[in-house]
């Protein structure tokens, strides 16, 4: 199953950032990845991984 995320689907309007993936834990370092380099997210909690697969295709 292909995973994909979109940080303006996911309510980053000004992002237009899109990773794709094979599975879920490749989509979660990819992401993880980006919201450190580009969002300052220094610590990515639980609630915000939650919400961020939530609005992720699959």
């Amino acid at each position: 199953m292909a995973y994909e995320h979109s940080c303006r689907k996911a309510g980053a309007e000004g992002c237009g950032w899109t990773a794709r993936a094979g599975s879920e834990e490749e989509l979660k370092s990819k992401v993880i990845e980006h919201a450190r380099r580009k969002h300052g997210v220094t610590n990515m909690t639980d609630t915000i991984y939650n919400y961020l697969r939530d609005t992720a295709k699959r």
